[in-house]
């Protein structure tokens, strides 16, 4: 399994960056926290998991399980991350398809639902935005004036 300065590094090079000052720079943090983890005096930090992760377009949870695994002094610790991080990814894979034809079904609700408004006409055949949240699992769309957000409208 990867280790946490695994996933830095790739995201060093997803990025494009060559020196521990870029990476820093394109992470929106400082060099000394990138060049302490890169050279292993220390692991990252929860929010430096979520920065990476964000940068890489993964799951935060895969970083950080893999960091808390590195900092536990414990061998019992050790082991309960480890099995939970072996627990994660078998599911991952596994809820991704449930997961989307629910946020699907969610869309399509929506869309159906909008030609009730006034001026419905161009809206279903007309929105602007949708995005999709699965860390969260909030959804949004957007259209014009109108926005659309947990099934409420909303005047932006």
């Amino acid at each position: 399994m990867k280790k946490s300065i695994d996933y830095l590094k790739e995201a060093k090079e997803k990025l494009g960056v060559e020196s521990d000052y870029a990476l820093a720079k394109a992470l929106k943090t400082n060099q000394q926290n990138i060049s302490r983890y890169m050279a292993g005096g220390s692991v990252m930090d929860d929010y430096h998991c979520l920065v990476v992760a964000k940068a890489l377009g993964i799951d935060p949870m895969r970083i950080i399980a893999a960091a808390q695994e590195e900092r536990e002094k414990s061998e019992e610790k050790r082991e309960v991350w480890r099995d939970f991080r072996q627990a994660r990814e078998k599911q991952g894979g596994q809820a991704l398809v449930p997961v989307m034809a629910i946020l699907g079904s969610l869309m399509l609700i929506t869309m159906t639902a909008l030609p009730s408004v006034s001026s419905a006409g161009a809206l279903a055949n007309d929105y602007i935005l949708c995005q999709i949240c699965c860390y969260c699992g909030s959804w949004l769309v957007a259209r014009g004036s109108w926005l659309v957000a947990r099934g409420s409208w909303l005047v932006r």
